[in-house]
């Protein structure tokens, strides 16, 4: 199976990476997939070159996969009251966590091209990309893997991110720590999110990365006893 990894913008260490691992390397505005799993990644983000085998490792099971854009933000929060009106009557519940389509890993699978494809149709117009994220991730229901917000960008990147946003991101005490959790590639954690399930994270994360999936798992249990009601 051949990596590929799509560039919006020239890299300056993309070769020597590409070179050592053997990526189909593509720098285009092109969401076709040319590879049988592709990283998107967009302009003026930093790829996250360590982890990348991990990533399209990962899409042997998932169709696709992304890291949370923000903890502290819900799709409640962004776009304008039309557009949310119409989310909630694809996804149900607009509290829901974003994700961050900026890095965009996606398997040439049956469902991960249909969601792909919803995807861009839905990001017609002036619509919000994040919440055709979700629309279309409810629509196609391809094999999802949410990943942490490490994979987006380094600390001191996120904690500019944060910074311009009006929604403070939680914090919890520093002595909270996750158990299950043990050591990953890169100086990463693997946390247990759930049996035989693992997300990896900064150490130091761990319990509120645990706390964003517990949080995930019970809207989703709050939402089948209401279809079960009925």
């Amino acid at each position: 199976m051949t990596n590929a990894l799509v560039l919006r913008q020239a890299e300056p260490t993309a070769q020597a990476w590409q070179k050592r691992f053997g990526y189909t390397l593509v720098v285009s505005p092109s969401w076709d997939l040319p590879g049988d799993k592709t990283l998107f990644v967009a302009s003026k983000c930093a790829p996250p070159w360590r982890l990348l085998e991990a990533g399209f490792g990962l899409l042997d099971r998932w169709d696709v996969a992304a890291p949370l854009w923000r903890y502290g933000l819900l799709a409640k929060d962004i776009g304008g009251p039309s557009e949310r009106e119409r989310t909630a009557k694809v996804i149900r519940d607009l509290r829901q966590l974003l994700y961050a389509h900026e890095i965009l890993f996606v398997k040439a699978s049956p469902d991960g091209r249909r969601f792909l494809e919803t995807w861009l149709a839905e990001c017609q117009g002036t619509t919000d990309p994040r919440l055709a994220f979700l629309r279309a991730l409810h629509l196609v229901k391809p094999l999802f893997c949410a990943l942490p917000r490490s994979w987006l960008a380094d600390e001191a990147q996120r904690a500019q991110q944060d910074a311009k946003s009006s929604v403070p991101t939680p914090s919890l005490p520093p002595e909270i720590r996750m158990p299950h959790s043990r050591p990953a590639l890169g100086g990463l954690v693997k946390v247990e999110i759930g049996p035989g399930r693992f997300v990896t994270c900064r150490p130091g994360e761990e319990a509120q990365v645990k706390a964003v999936f517990k949080e995930q798992a019970m809207r989703r249990g709050d939402r089948r006893r209401l279809v079960n009601a009925h």
